[in-house]
């Protein structure tokens, strides 16, 4: 019989009996304190090269739903057609940007795991109606890749007393790269668009 040397058994056992780790998204989440923001301004030059793109700023705010679960993800979207805020919640899946069918929701998204999430057509979560579902690949943490399907459900401002309506984004505007920026950055998008949990 062998006997595993101490150097080798103790890392072995200590690791048995913590708990595994969790999700990226929790991992993240943890990490920040929970929460996580992400930020992309589009300069002069890029939008030059890109006549077609009209969106012109992405700012996304991940913060840990109250019991610890999931998350809440908002975001505005500045371009030419003024600003945008969607709200919703994600989760991650080994297998997202999946439909009911299992086909992939968005042909661009290479995943396989990623965060799925889904955008709401009502400031309380509470109507049926759903706003539009798209992946995130939070890459590893720092930089991540959201991508849009061609519509979701936003609002025009802060206040949604009224229902989400579907803004639509053309091909130019269905991917973008977000470098993870401070959270403070986030903080008044967070508060005034408050979550339903």
């Amino acid at each position: 019989m062998r006997i595993l040397s101490p150097a080798i058994a103790v890392p072995f056992m200590l690791a048995l009996a913590l708990p595994a780790s969790a999700d990226p998204l929790s991992d993240l989440l943890a990490r920040g304190k929970g929460g996580a923001c992400y930020e992309r301004v589009y300069d002069k030059a890029h939008l030059a090269q890109h006549p077609k793109q009209a969106t012109q700023a992405v700012l996304l705010s991940l913060r840990e739903f109250s019991d610890g679960n999931n998350a809440i993800i908002r975001i505005r979207v500045s371009g030419k057609g003024g600003t945008h805020y969607i709200v919703g919640g994600c989760d991650w899946q080994e297998h997202a940007n999946l439909d009911i069918q299992d086909k992939p929701l968005i042909e661009a998204f290479r995943g396989p795991s990623g965060l799925d999430c889904h955008a709401m057509t009502s400031a309380d979560g509470s109507s049926a109606e759903e706003g539009g579902d798209f992946p995130i690949d939070l890459r590893d943490g720092k930089a991540i890749l959201l991508y849009f399907p061609d519509s979701l459900a936003a609002w025009h401002s802060y206040d949604r007393r009224q229902p989400a309506e579907f803004r639509d984004f053309s091909t130019e505007d269905r991917v973008f790269r977000l470098d993870k920026v401070k959270a403070g950055l986030c903080s008044e998008m967070d508060k005034k668009l408050p979550g339903w949990d």
